[in-house]
């Protein structure tokens, strides 16, 4: 189904959301990831980074979550808060449902994280995304985000993240 951009709303999530947060990440994840990376390490980072510990832990750190939602639907969402680099906001996920991608509404989201980065006096937006995710890497170059480097982090248990990280000024 296809949807037009104003039938969406981007509002900010509370730790009353994050159990959806965390069930459509399950689901985008194990929609997405498979072929890019093991249903094991898949497991293992959606237990590291979605817990409702976790995500509530980045809600009292000062990380922002917005959620997406689409006809009443929660279609996606982003979070994204401070770095220890002064004028640099890190975009630390951004995800959107499989039946919600080609319609505009991911770029949707990006722009609202990019305003919300302005609002905030940010000047630019670093954001790590796997080298193998060709989807996300043509998502945000068409958005004009550009690769600084490439890295591959140890998240420990034997598994690594293959990224480049990618910068726009804003």
């Amino acid at each position: 189904m296809t949807h037009n951009l104003s039938d969406a709303k981007i509002l900010a999530a509370g730790p009353e959301d994050l159990p959806d947060i965390k069930d459509i990440a399950n689901t985008i994840w194990y929609e997405h990831y498979p072929g890019i990376i093991t249903h094991e390490q898949i497991a293992y980072m959606l237990a590291l980074d979605y817990s409702l510990e976790t995500m509530t832990r980045d809600l009292a750190t000062g990380v922002s979550i917005d959620k997406l939602v689409v006809c009443g639907v929660m279609a996606g969402f982003a979070a994204y808060g401070a770095t220890n680099k002064e004028g640099t906001m890190k975009l630390h996920k951004l995800y959107l449902l499989q039946a919600f991608h080609g319609q505009g509404l991911g770029s949707l989201l990006l722009t609202h994280v990019e305003d919300e980065a302005r609002k905030a006096g940010f000047e630019s937006i670093t954001l790590n995304v796997n080298k193998h995710n060709h989807v996300a890497l043509k998502t945000y170059q068409r958005n004009g985000y550009g690769q600084q480097e490439s890295v591959l982090v140890d998240i420990g248990s034997g598994f690594f993240m293959d990224d480049y990280v990618m910068a726009k000024g804003l």
